[in-house]
């Protein structure tokens, strides 16, 4: 089994999305009382925080780095409220790093709608 996520994402699974087109909160449960959301702040930028099970403001644990995968360089977070948090833009993709090891990614899913009129016909060729 590969630990490289990073380059081989493929042993990741699938857990939903995080959209920033509506206020839905995205919530990773670590254990040990510590939980990480994902929220919009507005169309083009969410933040990642940690609270506890009671939903208070926790510090980002010691042993966790979030890294901007598509230029390669570890997001530094900003203090908001006296709590450290990371901003991610849709743009980039992400991997979360505990000790140095690759556990949670935000893909940026790279499509688009298509829409059209009526009359013509539309289809998708699988390759």
């Amino acid at each position: 089994m590969s630990t490289d996520f990073v380059n081989d994402p493929s042993e990741m699974k699938f857990r939903g999305t995080f959209s920033y087109k509506n206020d839905n909160i995205s919530v990773v449960e670590f254990g040990n009382n510590v939980n990480m959301r994902i929220e919009k702040i507005s169309p083009n930028i969410a933040k990642i925080y940690f609270v506890d099970d009671q939903g208070n403001s926790i510090q980002i644990p010691n042993n966790v780095a979030l890294k901007d995968t598509l230029n390669n360089f570890n997001e530094t977070p900003q203090v908001v409220n006296g709590f450290g948090t990371y901003f991610v833009s849709w743009i980039s993709n992400y991997v979360l790093l505990q000790n140095d090891v690759a556990v949670f990614i935000l893909k940026n899913q790279q499509q688009q709608s298509i829409e059209g009129v009526d009359g013509f016909r539309y289809s998708t060729i699988e390759q």
